[in-house]
Formats: C-alpha cells, structure tokens, sequence
C-alpha cells in the first residue's frame, strides 16, 4: 500500500461568515506531484497553507507525512516543517538586504543545522551542489536583490532542496514570470521529480504552468472542489467552460496543457 504524504478528510476553513475551504476528501500518495488548479480566490494558497499550519481549520482531519498538523503543538510543528519545504508566492521578504545568492541558499540548512549555529562544511557543500544543479553557478555571488525574477525563483528553489525536504510545496511557481522563465522553472521542477521521487504540490491558475510530472489535479472554485484525479482525465473542455466561462477551451499538446479560445465551430 502506498503511504500517504497529505490525507485530508472534512477539511473546512472559515474567515468571519466566509467559507474558505471545504473540501470532503483528498489524499497525495508519496512520490506524487500534484497541481492545485483553479481561478483566483478558489482556496489553493488557503489549502496549503493548511498543510503546514499556517492556516488553522474549524473542522476535519489534514495529515502530513502522518503527523496530524490541526493537532501539532508548537514545537511539534516546527519539527514537521523541517520535513516540508513550503515556497509562498511572494518573493521572500527582505529581499533588499545585503544577502547573496548563495547565503539565501543557505538559509535552506538553518532548519537542520540549528539557529545560531554555523554551517559546516557538509552544510555548504550541499548548498554548493544544489546552486550548481539548478544553474545558478554564475549568480552565486550576486546580491539577491539584482536577480532576475526567474534568477531569484531558482534560488528559492535551491533554498528548498538543501533543506532535504520530504515534500515540496510551491504556491505558483512561475507567477508574474516571462515565458522563458517560465518554461524553465517548469522544466526544472521536471527534472527533479524525476530525479528525486520528490512529493510535489504545487499551485497554479494557467494550464501552461503544469510541469509534466504533475499527472494528478485538484480543481477548486470558491473553495470547494469540482474534480480531481488525473490530468488527462480531468482537464476536459466542460470543465474547463465551468471555470473560466464558454469562451475558452483547453488544448493539449503532449504532455503540456493550454487554454486557447473556442472558435466559431465549437474549437481551438
């Protein structure tokens, strides 16, 4: 049997007399990458943010990695988190100070080192390893700050790696990127899924921002689910008419998925 590395049952998650979230079932066997689909304002950000409990829930069941996180006291949490790397949307805060590429890299090992305890040498050979796999080589000793918006997502996502993370959490990956970016953010998650096993979540609203080794989807629309299972079977043109309109359709093109409009004949 396959071990579930989210399972969550019953989840609700309320702001004043606002649903946020209400979603009955949903479990990510370990190995899986999934993605988060849906417009704005559907709950994906809420959703993960529960996963690591950044978001409290009124009601249900969320496990991660079998640790009951609605449960966890605080230093139980800080524990789990250690296991899960979680990159928000937002650009790091602070990224006007004076810290290079490679030393915000390394804040990814300060979980397993300790604070205030310096890295060892294993510490940097592993942010070494990790700048140099995802291309980040020549950057490595620029300010952070004067990174290119892709340039600083490959560095937060080499920060996440060295952290040795069980599971990969990435609320949109690729947002506010150009399309080369975005492609290569993409193509890098790829390869390391492929590379790893790694468990993946990831976040997004554009069909073209679901790397290939993403082959389940959960749908969201106002916080409750429309479908869910795997992406050839989900991502249909009337789902698809159900969340952006009849305008719209999605067209698949080998493994990769885009929306294009309909034309007059009921097509792409």
């Amino acid at each position: 049997m396959t071990t579930a590395a989210i399972d969550i049952e019953g989840l609700r998650v309320v702001h004043g007399d606002r649903s946020l979230i209400s979603l009955d079932r949903l479990t990510v066997a370990a190995g899986q990458a999934w993605t988060i689909l849906g417009p704005n304002g559907a709950g994906k950000s809420t959703l993960v943010k529960c996963c690591v409990g950044l978001v409290r829930a009124v009601a249900g069941d969320i496990r991660v990695l079998d640790e009951p996180v609605h449960r966890l006291r605080s230093v139980a949490l800080t524990q789990l988190r250690r296991r899960v790397a979680y990159l928000a949307q937002v650009l790091a805060p602070g990224s006007e100070m004076p810290l290079t590429a490679r030393e915000v890299v390394a804040i990814g090992r300060t979980g397993r080192a300790g604070l205030c305890r310096p890295l060892r040498r294993a510490d940097w050979h592993l942010v070494d390893h990790w700048i140099d796999r995802l291309g980040l080589a020549h950057v490595a000793r620029r300010l952070y700050a004067v990174l290119s918006g892709g340039e600083q997502r490959k560095t937060l996502l080499a920060m996440a790696m060295v952290q040795q993370p069980e599971l990969l959490l990435l609320d949109e990956p690729t947002a506010n990127l150009d399309a080369y970016w975005r492609e290569q953010i993409v193509q890098t998650l790829d390869q390391l899924h492929q590379e790893t096993g790694l468990t993946i979540m990831l976040v997004c609203h554009d069909l073209e921002a679901i790397p290939c080794c993403a082959r389940h989807v959960l749908v969201l629309r106002e916080g409750r689910m429309l479908a869910q299972g795997p992406v050839g079977e989900v991502l249909q043109p009337e789902l698809i008419e159900r969340l952006y309109g009849t305008g719209l359709t999605v067209v698949r093109r080998g493994s990769r998925y885009l929306l294009a409009p309909r034309t007059q004949g009921g097509t792409a």
